[in-house]
């Protein structure tokens, strides 16, 4: 029994009222119950988990072709691109909904999941709803943090704006992107070494792809902190894309920390191994960078918007 009422009594009345589009004075008239009750048992149902309300769109309105297509030309397990839902140009607030709701439903089937940092993966983690379920997925932050005033850059913010709708659990990166081995605590070693042993658990991961870095892009300033010289114009002036703190380059090639700095996070080679890693990332800025990461093996799934994917498709 559930409350008053037995659990196939609020299941029956559940779907004649979402299902089959009876009104309650409908069901209280076939159930011999009365209406207040009714009102009273499909609140207790939504409460209870018995009801489970999904938001979507239909699917003639978010089918493409150039879903196929990018998934086959980069060579993807999978692209969704987000059908423009707004009236004026800017369609950024229907990407995030979309992208959200896309979340929702993948991390469903997740256990261990990485975040990554970025302005698209905080806001489409602030879209994210609530989930019911006893038991959420485990969170972990494969990336350090970027400064002290940039929320998008701030892992365990990400990291919590991820876990809390699902309820989930938290492994935290508490290091800086990048960092000087011989500066760091013996402890922090430790925690740092569990940490990325953990990532080998990963079964889905979530990032962005950063475009061209520029001389005021706050990760340059991790250098500075520890007195290290960068030739910033050797990587700057060639194409390059930003992914978990790592400089990519078209080649292949990684750029190479100076000294004793490393990257705290976690390396690209590892993330090649995750079963499932979705890219959220949209913009002209970025468009290379997506293509060079996919064509790398560092992303296996892709969500964008229409606009970046016609550019996308033209550049291929």
């Amino acid at each position: 029994m559930t409350g008053n009422y037995d659990r196939m009594v609020i299941l029956r009345i559940a779907k004649q009222y979402y299902l089959d589009g009876l009104s309650q004075q409908e069901i209280s008239e076939g159930e011999n119950i009365h209406r207040t009750q009714i009102s009273r048992i499909l609140k207790q149902a939504r409460e209870e988990g018995y009801i489970q309300i999904r938001i979507a769109l239909p699917e003639s309105a978010v089918s493409s072709s150039m879903d196929t297509v990018l998934k086959e030309r980069l060579e993807l397990d999978e692209v969704i691109v987000s059908p423009p839902l707004s009236a004026g140009e800017d369609q950024s607030e229907s990407f995030t909904f979309f992208a959200a709701r896309r979340i929702e439903e993948i991390l469903r089937y997740s256990r261990n999941v990485g975040i990554g940092l970025g302005k698209t993966l905080y806001e489409v983690s602030s879209q994210i709803a609530a989930q019911r379920g006893d038991e959420g997925p485990n969170f972990f932050s494969i990336v350090g943090s970027c400064g002290t005033d940039n929320p998008y850059l701030q892992a365990s913010i990400l990291l919590q704006n991820f876990a809390r709708p699902f309820s989930g659990k938290c492994r935290y990166n508490n290091l800086p992107i990048l960092t000087s081995r011989k500066r760091m605590t013996s402890l922090e070693k430790q925690r740092l070494e569990k940490l990325q042993e953990a990532y080998g658990s990963l079964d889905t991961v979530i990032l962005s792809v950063g475009g061209l870095l520029n001389l005021d892009y706050p990760y340059l300033e991790e250098f500075s902190l520890f007195g290290k010289e960068v030739d910033t114009s050797r990587f700057l002036s060639r194409p390059h894309g930003n992914l978990l703190g790592h400089v990519f380059f078209d080649n292949g090639e990684i750029l190479k920390l100076p000294g004793d700095i490393i990257n705290t996070g976690m390396d690209l080679e590892q993330l090649k191994t995750v079963p499932r890693v979705i890219c959220l990332a949209r913009g002209e800025r970025k468009a290379d960078a997506i293509i060079s990461a996919a064509r790398q093996g560092y992303i296996k799934t892709l969500i964008t918007d229409q606009a970046t994917a016609e550019l996308l498709l033209q550049k291929l």
